[in-house]
């Protein structure tokens, strides 16, 4: 099987060089090339997955992936782990909670390090997306454990599956948390732990009008169990309905158009710093290819300073 004729990757091995490389020499003209062209063949429905630590994003994302596979559907992950605020390194272990054929070649699992960036992902999960997404049915970001306010993960998804855990607070601890402002669907995990399990859904469903959508959509919530196999097919339902929605409603484009620019600013805030980023503000005016843009846009900001 080729997985993309395009962009003549004849396999897994191939995906990897590629990532590999734009990992180590994204600034190289050759590299952004590469991106700009992969960015241009965005297909894929990009799911962000997050919640706290421990609540069951890989079990989720396990049964999830087992679900596609049936309907041969194409499926890529991204796991990021979290790095040891010591040494730097990071254990890169989720991959081995999937039970996946690693000769299928329609499944990909890439794993990689959140390093010092903060917000539940990396600061290399955006063009190791935009790779992805050209090639897959559906990607699917898995961030490091969360807590209340880290919310990066809606700048590089295009549907936000928010994990909540059993008998995890009361309606109030819902409203007060920041993150609960960015998830499109909200799954109960764990909720062959019936009781409460059945209360947070309550909670969670009583609490339902203060979870708004700035886009019109109308939030989901569902329960469902990675031990005992309930409530995938209603979570793939809503994934499909989401996706349909976005691009009915000319959403998704936007919704991109709009990553795009905070990727560009935030790799100038990595940079330039916040006060470096607020000279350079007025002077953003990106339309299309945000890698060339940004290589540009970098280059002019060496010269004014050699000058």
């Amino acid at each position: 099987m080729v997985l993309s004729k395009k962009f003549k990757i004849r396999n897994k091995l191939d995906l990897s060089i590629i990532l590999e490389k734009i990992e180590v020499k994204q600034t190289e003209l050759d590299v952004v090339k590469i991106l700009d062209d992969f960015h241009s063949q965005s297909n894929g429905h990009v799911i962000g997955i997050t919640g706290p630590p421990g609540v069951g994003k890989s079990s989720l994302i396990n049964k999830l992936i087992i679900s596609l596979r049936k309907l041969d559907l194409s499926v890529g992950v991204i796991a990021i782990d979290p790095s040891s605020m010591k040494s730097g390194g990071a254990l890169l272990g989720d991959r081995a909670r999937f039970n996946i054929d690693p000769k299928d070649q329609k499944i990909f699992v890439r794993s990689m390090a959140a390093k010092d960036y903060l917000g539940g992902i990396s600061a290399l999960t955006f063009p190791s997306m935009i790779i992805m997404r050209s090639i897959f049915d559906i990607v699917i970001i898995e961030t490091v454990g969360v807590g209340q306010s880290e919310v990066s993960v809606e700048d590089v998804v295009d549907t936000v599956i928010y994990c909540v855990q059993p008998g995890s607070g009361d309606t109030l601890q819902f409203m007060k948390s920041g993150i609960i402002e960015i998830p499109d669907i909200i799954a109960v995990t764990k909720s062959d732990i019936e009781n409460l399990a059945n209360m947070t859904l309550s909670d969670l469903l009583s609490s339902k009008s203060y979870f708004v959508s700035n886009t019109g959509w109308d939030i989901k919530i569902l329960s469902l169990s990675a031990y005992k196999e309930f409530g995938f097919s209603e979570l793939k339902k809503f994934i499909d309905d989401r996706w349909l929605w976005l691009k009915r409603n000319n959403i998704l484009s936007n919704q991109r158009s709009n990553q795009d620019l905070k990727w560009i600013k935030n790799s100038l805030i990595s940079e330039y710093g916040f006060t470096g980023y607020k000279l350079l503000e007025e002077k953003i005016n990106y339309i299309e290819k945000p890698f060339k843009y940004l290589n540009d846009l970098k280059k002019k900001i060496h010269l004014t300073i050699k000058n």
